[in-house]
């Protein structure tokens, strides 16, 4: 495939993705208006963005098995119909009940395109450019999400929180019409084994991480207790069950047996870490900036811009960065950055200038770009071909639902030691970080120890 022909493709999915990938976050603007008008709290009124990404990754956990059946060209054009449809039914949603179902739809668009742009990416660069292949990807998987909220906040201010959802259809939209004559059918090769759709699969795949994701939420809006906990527990045994049936099938819904090629294992975990110090990052740090500082939505947007700049120039240069000597050194500079910059975020109050705010998320952010791209570039390289879909749901789907639950799960420390009813304050904040540092901390620790050398891995 030519070099105009790649760029023609990949720019047009990517354009379409990035609708998808902003819509991840411009609901963290927009939360204290939508709070008020449904009168929910703040629980309630996040699941719009932590429900949102952890459906997604649901969807793409059964992206494999569309990506090996149905061609690139209308696979894509039903995601987006899906993501724009969603749009619509958000724009005129009565309540809250039908605001968060109409984000439950959006994400089944989503968590279809996300995966697919992935695998189109691996699919028209050779193994040798993977790292320049996903860098190239990164910028919309990364940047769109980090500028979700500040162009959020600018339409918010202006015309209402619904007005988002015109900015989501259209961008998604436009892309969709150009590409009608110029994507060509047959982008992605198929696989040569074809897996069966297995709905017992998906049915305890869905059920045990709602039941994760559930737990969390009542974590979040009440404390650890027993009921919580037990919830949990159910969550967890049927994911067991899961997993077990995943490595006896001939026909799996993910292909868990992935994780036997230890650099994919390590690679994801490492991607893991980058993730969720993203998505914590760009969920907390707008709530500081409105909650504790009392700044509005287009400043708390503003505050993240900067940051969400830098990663879209940092993935394509840190892509190409490990074609060239390999991940170790990315995660070394990428861990020691992110735990600097989180331990950094722990002690700040509400007095804290917005430039040092910014500039603690752009460090953190600099962490982000040498470790989430990158490592799913390396991760899938260690896969053969007719893996690298399972390889990509795997991944992309795993990002996501960790993410959202991490996020959940921090915003719930936070709550649990903040020092004032409303759960948001400058100590509650601090100690969430805290404990952020630690876990960015041991997996990076981790990953460094675990990594085989460039020459192993590349025989892996």
């Amino acid at each position: 495939m030519s070099a105009h022909k790649r760029h023609v493709i990949l720019g047009i999915m990517m354009v379409g993705t990035g609708a998808a990938c902003i819509s991840q976050s411009m609901m963290i603007s927009a939360l204290p208006a939508i709070m008020g008008e449904f009168s929910v709290d703040a629980t309630l009124g996040q699941l719009l963005t932590t429900a949102y990404i952890f459906t997604l990754g649901l969807f793409s956990a059964v992206s494999a098995f569309l990506i090996n059946r149905v061609n690139a060209k209308t696979l894509f054009f039903a995601a987006i119909g899906i993501f724009i449809a969603g749009c619509a039914a958000a724009l005129v949603a009565p309540s809250y009940g039908l605001l968060l179902a109409a984000r439950l739809f959006q994400s089944g668009g989503a968590g279809i395109l996300l995966p697919l742009v992935q695998v189109v990416a691996l699919s028209v660069y050779p193994k040798t450019e993977y790292g320049k292949a996903m860098g190239i990807v990164g910028i919309i998987i990364g940047f769109a999400p980090a500028i979700g909220p500040s162009i959020a906040g600018f339409f918010i201010d202006a015309w209402g929180w619904r007005s988002v959802f015109v900015v989501l259809g259209v961008v998604a939209l436009v892309p969709a019409l150009i590409a009608v004559p110029l994507l060509p059918r047959d982008i992605v090769p198929k696989a040569r084994h074809r897996e069966k759709f297995d709905p017992l699969s998906v049915v305890q795949y869905v059920a045990g991480l709602v039941c994760c994701l559930v737990a969390v939420t009542m974590m979040e809006a009440s404390g650890f207790s027993l009921t919580a906990l037990g919830v949990l527990a159910v969550g967890a045994a049927v994911l067991v069950v899961f997993v077990r049936r995943q490595l006896r099938s001939d026909d799996p819904m993910l292909k868990l047996s992935c994780f036997k090629s230890r650099v994919f294992a390590v690679s994801t975990m490492l991607v893991l870490v980058g993730h969720i110090a993203f998505m914590t990052g760009s969920v907390m740090v707008p709530l500081f900036v409105q909650d504790i500082q009392m700044d509005s939505a287009t400043v708390s947007g503003l505050t993240i811009l900067p940051g969400a700049v830098l990663l879209g120039f940092l993935n394509p240069v840190t892509g190409r960065y490990l074609d060239k000597h390999g991940p170790k050194p990315l995660v070394m500079v990428g861990g020691t950055v992110l735990v600097a910059g989180t331990l950094a975020f722990a002690v700040l109050d509400a007095e804290t200038p917005e430039w040092v705010v910014t500039l603690l998320y752009g460090v953190r952010t600099v962490g982000v770009a040498c470790l989430m791209m990158p490592l799913t570039a390396y991760g899938c390289a260690a896969l053969p071909a007719d893996d690298l879909a399972q390889g990509n749901a795997i991944i992309t789907s795993f990002r996501q639902i960790f993410g959202s639950l991490a996020c959940s799960a921090f915003i719930a420390v936070m709550s649990a030691n903040s020092l004032n009813e409303l759960g948001v304050d400058a100590h509650g904040f601090g100690v969430s970080f805290i404990a952020m540092t630690a876990v960015i901390g041991a997996g990076c620790i981790a990953g460094l120890l675990l990594l085989p050398r460039r020459g192993k891995a590349e025989k892996g």
